[in-house]
């Protein structure tokens, strides 16, 4: 194992603790506890408003000095829903039912098309900005074939299909009657509403149990439609002139990477080296419920790919969440000059057994995509998109705050931005105290989620076992309840004494970028929703040599 800055994530084993159950915290049950709120509806989304991004008292419980004491301006209110406190404020979460995996994420005349699971169709909506998202009509139910499940979408333009003379969208994904197997739909208005092809399925079932997941693109170098695609312990290679008529082309991954569980939604796609600017190939594979990550996971491989095979460049597993509540991501087509994905913050060890109200599941903030170097050695690099700032209100100063073996408060917020560089370089520990509430890191009557650097051990952690929610029902029916209260770490080593820390935090979702996105994690977070603190902690000391908080603003929808 290399130490480095941001050391490759790697899944449990000797030595390391991750995905901890913590038993001796008791369960406490999620209250509500709240002011009397009114929410709203736009454009079909419960949006409700929150307590975002109030600076706190420092440590004697009196302001800090200097610019951190300064008063954040007035938030969009201090009210939630009662009957829906963990609706996310910036995050696209379904108006109901049960949601998965992002599908058919296109960009198509000035649209960008988001469709995902929804107990078997492709729910949908779009957006002009990545962030405001309008839900629409289901663009594919049931049929003969059986459930629409997850796929991709192409921009036919030159109508290769023969199915659109002026051009349009082509779905691929899988159907269900008789095996899984990859059926094609198409739209020839903007995708408001879809026709199944009458040769479906493209590519039949040969009798296997797992395949699925189709992932289309369009290789310029071999002027082909190529189609990566799931089946069971690796993935295999199509191509295709029409994206009718497919040709098994190579297979990979049967001795590479973790096979912890079933290889689920994988993607493949060119990524530019920051470093040099040297373009490579990124696989990305999801790994479906296993106890060795006490869960689902997902992991990428770097290599070349010449429309035929893909050829990774080391042996070397990467995952690429260091949280729990990652899973499926998929980029975007057609999005010029850039390389975006979105995820499901969720896991098939408890996907519909959060406390939520009629509805279940919330995508990631989407990410734009890079690869850079840690120690020499290539990494996945993500960071929100731009598109966020839009929503970023005044910000809170941290500069100067410090914690020395114990907590300094920084302010409240659920739907906030935190952006700091810690000096840890005389600390043991140094952490960020989320969703807090009275009484944390103090006694056991107090709830917190803590993101971190543990400098004595070398490694980033992003903690809940002091949450508000202690199990969750198991996905399968009889099952011993599941472990929520854990702990996941991953290697990490700080340059020269530092950690940047980005920090999204909305509600119910929390995800961390660390030194620019070099690690990231990502964690599901359910405190009750009058758990407002946010702090900065440390054994030893830990400063904040730049830093702000952010209120982010509630997404209405158009």
């Amino acid at each position: 194992m290399t130490t480095s800055r941001s050391a490759n994530i790697e899944p449990p084993g000797p030595g390391r603790e991750a995905a901890v159950p913590t038993g001796g915290w008791r369960r406490r049950r999620i209250l509500a506890g709240l002011a009397a709120g009114v929410p709203a509806v736009a454009g079909g989304l419960l949006l409700s408003s929150c307590i975002d991004g109030r600076p706190g008292p420092g440590p004697s419980g009196t302001p800090s000095p200097g610019p951190s004491a300064t008063a954040a301006p007035p938030t969009d209110g201090t009210t939630h829903d009662p009957e829906d406190p963990f609706r996310p404020a910036y995050h696209y979460s379904p108006q109901d039912g049960n949601m998965a995996d992002p599908n058919g994420l296109v960009e198509y005349e000035g649209e960008y098309h988001l469709f995902h699971q929804q107990d078997g169709t492709w729910a949908h909506a779009v957006s002009t900005d990545l962030m405001t998202w309008e839900p629409l009509d289901t663009a594919l139910e049931h049929d003969d074939l059986g459930l629409a499940m997850s796929g991709s979408c192409v921009v036919d333009g030159a109508n290769t299909s023969g199915l659109l003379p002026d051009g349009g969208l082509v779905a691929l994904y899988t159907s269900t009657t008789g095996g899984e197997a990859q059926s094609l739909a198409y739209s020839s208005d903007r995708g408001r509403t879809w026709t199944r092809y009458e040769g479906n399925p493209v590519i039949a079932n040969d009798g296997r149990k797992d395949f699925r997941d189709p992932k289309v693109f369009w290789h310029e170098g071999s002027t082909s439609w190529v189609m990566i695609v799931s089946a069971g312990d690796h993935v295999e290679i199509h191509r295709s002139p029409d994206l009718k008529t497919w040709t098994w082309a190579s297979s990979f991954g049967q001795d590479q990477g973790s096979h912890a569980a079933v290889w689920e939604c994988p993607d493949l796609f060119p990524l530019k080296d920051v470093t040099d600017d040297e373009v490579r190939w990124v696989m990305t594979v999801s790994v479906g419920d296993n106890q060795e990550t006490a869960g689902s996971t997902a992991q990428y491989f770097i290599g070349d790919f010449d429309g035929t095979t893909f050829f990774p460049e080391d042996d070397q597993i990467r995952f690429t969440d260091a949280g729990q509540d990652f899973y499926a991501a998929q980029s975007f087509e057609k999005i010029e000059g850039r390389r975006v994905w979105m995820a499901w913050m969720g896991n098939w060890r408890y996907p519909y057994s959060l406390p939520t109200e009629g509805w279940h599941g919330e995508m990631s903030v989407p990410r734009e995509l890079s690869l850079t170097r840690v120690d020499g050695v290539r990494r996945l690099r993500q960071v929100p998109v731009p598109e966020l700032e839009a929503f970023l209100e005044e910000s809170a100063d941290l500069a100067g705050m410090s914690a020395k073996d114990g907590v300094s408060e920084l302010g409240t917020g659920r739907c906030v931005q935190i952006d700091v560089e810690l000096d840890v370089s005389q600390a043991q520990d140094a952490w960020l105290s989320l969703a807090r509430s009275e009484g944390s890191s103090t006694s056991a009557t107090g709830s917190e989620v803590r993101v971190g650097v543990d400098t004595a051990h070398s490694v980033f952690y992003l903690d809940r076992s002091a949450g508000d929610l202690e199990k969750v029902a198991n996905r399968e029916e009889g099952a011993q309840e599941v472990d929520f209260a854990l702990r996941r770490e991953v290697p990490y080593t700080p340059v020269d004494g530092k950690a940047r820390l980005r920090v999204l935090l909305d509600r119910s979702s929390l995800e961390v970028f660390v030194d620019d996105g070099a690690t990231v994690g990502s964690f599901l977070v359910f405190n009750d929703a009058q758990a407002q603190g946010i702090a900065l902690g440390a054994t030893g000391t830990v400063s904040v040599l730049t830093g702000s908080l952010t209120p982010v603003a509630q997404v209405e929808a158009p």
